[in-house]
Order: structure tokens, then sequence, then C-alpha cells
């Protein structure tokens, strides 16, 4: 069994959700799988207009990492001021990256591992507001959890690991 068929079983289980493109038969060269906390918040209901739009946003962002679109990610690891995703650094965040979602403010982070390569699932979000300083405690928090998480669906499996960083993680367009 691979760990492409264990996500499948919990697809199956309802415990993940594959995100699609809302574009019906359009190439997806790469996958992203979400927690069902994060799919609800995605598909709606919403509270309101501006929870809606956020998602919406946050939906966009994730949709350009399934078609393949151009990716940023930092050549040194502790210097992600500003790319679309980065792989956190702490000794404590083994294989855990993040999705930055800045756009509208106050910004989002979806925290996941990879389960191959150009195949990422989200397990977590959090407002970068309530992290904190790179390194404080909401930030292991995150880390943890979303180990936690891997560990619950995938107890057999390690995440995704490779020397060649970033190109064995993602595919294509990938900018350092």
């Amino acid at each position: 069994m691979s760990i492409r068929d264990e996500i499948n079983y919990r697809c199956q289980e309802k415990r993940l959700h594959r995100l699609t493109l809302g574009i019906p038969g359009a190439p997806e060269p790469r996958a992203i799988w979400v927690a069902p906390e994060i799919e609800r918040l995605l598909v709606g209901p919403w509270r309101n207009k501006k929870q809606a739009m956020r998602w919406g946003r946050i939906r966009n962002d994730l949709e350009s990492f399934i078609q393949g679109d151009l990716i940023t990610v930092p050549q040194e690891l502790n210097r992600a001021k500003s790319h679309y995703m980065a792989r956190l650094i702490r000794p404590s965040s083994p294989e855990v990256w993040e999705i930055r979602c800045r756009d509208p403010k106050p910004s989002v982070r979806i925290f996941g591992r990879f389960a191959d390569r150009d195949a990422f699932i989200a397990f977590r979000w959090w407002p970068r507001r309530l992290l904190g300083g790179f390194g404080d405690r909401a930030w292991r928090t995150a880390s943890v959890q979303c180990t936690t998480d891997w560990r619950n669906l995938f107890p057999s499996y390690d995440p995704h690991s490779s020397e060649d960083y970033p190109n064995g993680y993602i595919s294509g367009s990938v900018v350092i």
C-alpha cells in the first residue's frame, strides 16, 4: 500500500478532502488535500460576506499551487519574508511547511506536510497575528499540531523529505 492509497482511504472516511480547481477538466499538476475544518471554511457557509471573501481568496491562493503556478520559496530557510510557501526551520518542525495567504489583511498561515512531491496535505490554519514572532510558542504549537495530525492519519508513513530543496518538493515553476 502506498501513501496515495492511504490518502484515498482518508478521503473516503471524510478525514481529508481533495481540493480541486473550480474549472472542471483543467489540468492539475499538483495536489492539495485539506482537513475537514479547512474544507468547511473553503466551501462555506460563512458567517458573513467578509469571511466569504477571505476564504475565497485563500482558496485562490491554494488553487495557484494546484494549477502549477509559479511558487516562490526562500533559498535560505530563515529568509522567508515574501514567499508563497516556506518550510519551517525549527528542529521541532520536521518537514512542516506553511502557505502564506496574505491578502486580505490580516494574513493567514496554512500549515501542512508533503506526502510526496507535488502532494501537499493542509492540516491547520492560523491567523498570522496570533502566531507572534517566529519561534514563539504559537509557532511551536502549530508545528506540533501538524505533526500530530499527520501521525493520526498516517501512522505508518513519514512525510515526504528530499535533499533536493525545493525541487524535490515542488515541480515546475519554483523561484528561490
